[in-house]
């Protein structure tokens, strides 16, 4: 299917369903004056500020947001308090996720509070609680969890009748990407698809393409390399015209990953390196050292070992001194693949002896441990092979999401 006839896909589905004209009556049959709409976000602007103003002093520090414990504080006990709460929440989950959860759990709890007494302005703001809530538990890898406030969240949205698609495509595109830790693909598949056609109904190109990215991992993990690629190039092109640089950066990087698998190097190397560029240019240190591992990878493929063990041993070196601890110990593993096949056995011992994992998990945790003690095992007898440092690695490179399953010692 070519770009613009996957583009009239998305239109012609999106015109079978009501939202649109909806929306259109809408637009031409105003149904509010809209002097008084301006005065209600006039007011509830001011709301806002004055929230913003009553709970800056308190998230200067997770102890001190702690301690006031706001959701017990009728002072606190508002609609405006619980928004200001979840944008804070989402604005920290990447770099500060555990001071996030906290203030997600704050708002979630005054929502409640305030729609158990009839008093919350709508009920998608719990929603948008949940939604936040169920973010951060994602990012700290509870995925079950985090999959109980996706259904809080959809079920609040569900009860406001004013909730739009785009409310519970964000659920949606939060969905699939726990359904991808948890390796439930073809949900994943069918949550982004939908959240996509949503996303590009109401314009929201930044989410839209976020969709799309999470199709075409799905593909790529289902190992439909070529069908991944042209999704993954196409979210790039739509990227690049926008000047959306992270979502080119991504799709480029994950697309040259496609490519390496198809036997494509030219493609691969192309891809990667306008992925390199992008990564320096946005100063994503932890993603360039990622793009730069994939370009040792794809020496490898090339048959260029040294070039290869250059760039794997800059990765796992970059990576440790980042403290990107599980990334270093596969690039680790990598490069013991390839000295192995240049014969550098010794070289292969230290390199193996220096590999750790981290996971939050008691389960992941152990787990891992017992790989680890296998290849070390194998290491320290003289009888490491180059299947078994590959049955280490692919095993822990897919424990995250299969968190009950056991190590297994090859035969």
């Amino acid at each position: 299917m070519t770009l613009e006839e996957e583009e009239w896909h998305h239109v012609e589905h999106a015109l079978r369903e009501p939202e649109p004209w909806t929306l259109m009556d809408e637009l031409i049959v105003p149904r509010s004056d809209p002097r008084a709409l301006r005065e209600l976000a006039a007011r509830l602007e001011e709301e806002r500020a004055a929230a913003r103003e009553q709970l800056e002093p308190l998230l200067e520090s997770p102890e001190r947001f702690e301690a006031a414990r706001v959701d017990h504080d009728a002072r606190f006990q508002s609609s405006a308090v619980v928004e200001v709460l979840t944008w804070t929440a989402e604005s920290l989950h990447d770099d500060r996720p555990e001071f996030a959860r906290v203030i997600s759990d704050a708002a979630v709890r005054i929502a409640m509070n305030l729609a158990g007494v009839e008093q919350l302005r709508s009920r998608s703001l719990l929603g948008c609680a949940h939604l936040a809530r169920g973010k951060v538990l994602f990012i700290i890898g509870r995925y079950r969890d985090a999959e109980d406030e996706l259904r809080l969240a959809n079920d609040a949205f569900a009860a406001d009748r004013r909730a739009t698609d785009w409310d519970f495509a964000r659920v949606a595109l939060m969905h699939a990407n726990v359904c991808v830790e948890t390796d439930r693909l073809d949900e994943a598949l069918e949550q982004a698809s939908r959240a996509a056609t949503r996303f590009g109904m109401f314009g929201d190109t930044a989410r839209y393409l976020a969709a799309r990215m999470v199709e075409g991992h799905v593909l790529f993990m289902n190992r439909d390399y070529g069908n991944a690629a042209r999704v993954l190039d196409r979210v790039a092109e739509q990227a690049r015209r926008i000047g959306d640089a992270l979502h080119r950066a991504r799709a480029c990087q994950s697309a040259g990953n496609c490519y390496i698998e198809l036997g494509e190097p030219s493609r691969a190397e192309a891809r990667l390196r306008e992925a390199l560029a992008l990564w320096n240019e946005l100063g994503l240190e932890v993603e360039r050292i990622r793009t730069n591992w994939s370009l040792g990878v794809l020496a490898k493929a090339r048959g260029d070992l040294d070039g290869a063990i250059v760039r794997l041993e800059d990765a796992y070196r970059a990576f440790e001194a980042a403290g990107v601890v599980n990334d270093a110990a596969m690039a680790r593993l990598e490069l013991a693949e390839v000295l192995l096949l240049v014969g550098r056995a010794a070289d292969v011992r230290e390199v193996l002896r220096g590999v750790v994992v981290r996971f939050t998990g008691e389960g992941l945790m152990r787990n891992a441990n017992v790989a680890l003690a296998y290849l070390r095992e194998a290491v320290e007898s003289g009888a490491v092979e180059q299947r078994v440092i590959q049955h280490v690695r692919r095993y822990l490179e897919q424990l995250p999401s299969h968190a009950d399953s056991r190590f297994v010692a090859l035969a």
